[in-house]
């Protein structure tokens, strides 16, 4: 799913896997270079100068921001619990409060049903 930069000047989007990047006045499109992330996860938001994403090294879900001047990864926040992206974990943003989902619990029951014609 493309993604408008806060600022209106660019749309991000996945591409064989990786984060890219195109002018929305037009332009050539262009790799997002360095970013330690599988853009195909959908767990990534663009906000101001950074992309903000969900990591998960050595098993520990964090968030994360990607500054796209420096080329630096910095650890935002680590989380207790699972953030599953099909649940929604894209963490957004507005520079002040940052937004994201969390899995508290996880269970199903198996019901048996006689006689229902």
């Amino acid at each position: 799913m493309p993604l408008e930069s806060p600022d209106g000047r660019y749309v991000y989007f996945s591409y064989d896997g990786q984060p890219w990047q195109v002018k929305t006045d037009g332009g050539r499109q262009q790799q997002v270079e360095g970013m330690p992330l599988n853009a195909s996860d959908n767990a990534w938001n663009p906000f101001g100068t950074g992309i903000y994403f969900l990591a998960s090294p050595n098993n520990k879900m964090e968030i994360d921001v990607f500054d796209l001047n420096t080329k630096a990864v910095r650890t935002i926040f680590v989380l207790d619990k699972v953030t599953p992206a099909r649940m929604g974990g894209l963490p957004i943003t507005d520079g002040r409060w940052l937004l994201f989902s969390q899995m508290d619990d996880s269970s199903s029951d198996l019901m048996l049903v006689e006689s229902w014609r």
